[in-house]
């Protein structure tokens, strides 16, 4: 993600020659940044276009750091952890957002800037992170510091939380772990090796019954979704839906959608996409997710339709390219598949062989 702000310094030129010449030193004065809509997308605009070309920093160095620290040392065990052997290396390594998003443009996925809008004072942009139907969304409050436009605090959507909150439990979680044998955390710690075991029903009880002692911790409500949707697929928007006086809206909607367009629901996802787009933009991604709950649904045409349209106003991601490929598979469409087919060729460097693979994987 995109880490830039660099400040360019002027270098006084070298004189060739003989003889000793007087250098006017004239500073190179950089005018503070103003706050408006229109320097806040730019802004924007330039994190998305450096993480694209897999330059972490560009989001990284955007992070406005001094104000993350502030708001995560308000927990008194946590800034007390700064001073910890390596407790200033983890919090760098949870702040840095920009590598995350650049393995998953690496990866064959895709990074945006959505939407930007002004709200109580401030200003907001929106970025937008996919990779293999993985999708995060992270809404910035944008402000100035030291004449330079900053990323303040932001609302995670895959996390349900902000940033800084992230932050400050990560940390608490790693303290508590680390140093205090009998705390509250372990219980956490024991929940989640449970569901990366697979053991989804004991992980889920042991976070019901322990919710008190851990709901703070963001982490507690993603393993949560997580083992409740592994112990019961056919009731999750039940079951979520009462959730709703815990966790924020915009994180129940990520769930929703998630889960409808997995099942094939087509209605239900439009819906939801419906509900997020006010908060998220009108993000293109959304027309591959569309598709994909159209062909899970077996309406291939229809799928086919979407993915196509999508494809104008994205990437040509891996997964959009494979979409289209099973859409001409059920439609029994084997010379439009083997057009599609040939496009691998361009967008990624397949080789023929390569190709052959994909194309005998599809149609046997």
């Amino acid at each position: 993600m995109n880490k830039y702000l660099l400040l360019v310094l002027c270098i006084l030129g070298l004189f060739l020659g003989q003889g000793c010449h007087k250098k006017d030193k004239t500073e190179a004065v950089t005018a503070p940044a103003e706050l408006t809509e229109q320097s806040v997308t730019a802004f924007a605009q330039e994190i998305a276009k450096g993480i694209v070309q897999e330059h972490p920093d560009a989001l990284n160095n955007a992070i406005d750091e001094e104000t993350i620290q502030q708001l995560v040392s308000e927990n008194s065990i946590v800034y007390s952890g700064f001073d910890v052997e390596g407790g200033k290396e983890y919090f760098q390594k949870c702040l840095h957002l920009g590598e995350q998003a650049v393995k998953a443009v690496s990866t064959g996925g895709d990074f945006a800037f959505t939407r930007y809008y002004f709200e109580n004072g401030e200003h907001h942009v929106v970025f937008r992170t996919y990779d293999d139907f993985n999708l995060n969304f992270m809404d910035f409050v944008v402000d100035t510091v030291n004449g330079e436009l900053k990323l303040k605090d932001g609302f995670i959507y895959n996390t349900g939380s902000t940033l800084s909150k992230n932050i400050e439990y990560s940390m608490l979680l790693n303290l508590m772990i680390q140093t205090n044998p009998t705390d509250n955390a372990h219980w956490l710690q024991n929940a989640q090796e449970l569901t990366m075991d697979g053991q989804h029903a004991k992980a889920l009880q042991l976070l019901k019954t322990h919710k008190d002692e851990l709901k703070d911790y963001p982490l507690y409500y993603q393993l949560f979704i997580a083992n409740l949707y592994k112990t019961n697929a056919k009731n999750f928007i039940p079951q979520i839906e009462t959730l709703k006086e815990d966790i924020d809206g915009r994180y129940m909607l990520l769930h929703k959608f998630l889960y409808y367009f997995n099942e094939g629901k087509i209605t239900n996802t439009e819906e939801v996409i419906n509900q997020l787009i006010p908060h998220t933009g009108d993000d293109p991604i959304y027309l591959l997710f569309y598709g994909k709950a159209c062909m899970n649904a077996k309406d291939y045409q229809r799928a086919l339709d979407c993915l196509t349209t999508a494809e104008s106003a994205l990437p040509l991601l891996w997964d959009l390219w494979y979409s289209e490929l099973q859409c001409y598979k059920g439609l029994k469409d084997t010379d439009n598949f083997d057009k599609c087919l040939q496009r691998g060729k361009e967008a990624y460097g397949m080789s023929d062989a390569e190709l052959a693979g994909v194309r005998k994987q599809l149609l046997g």
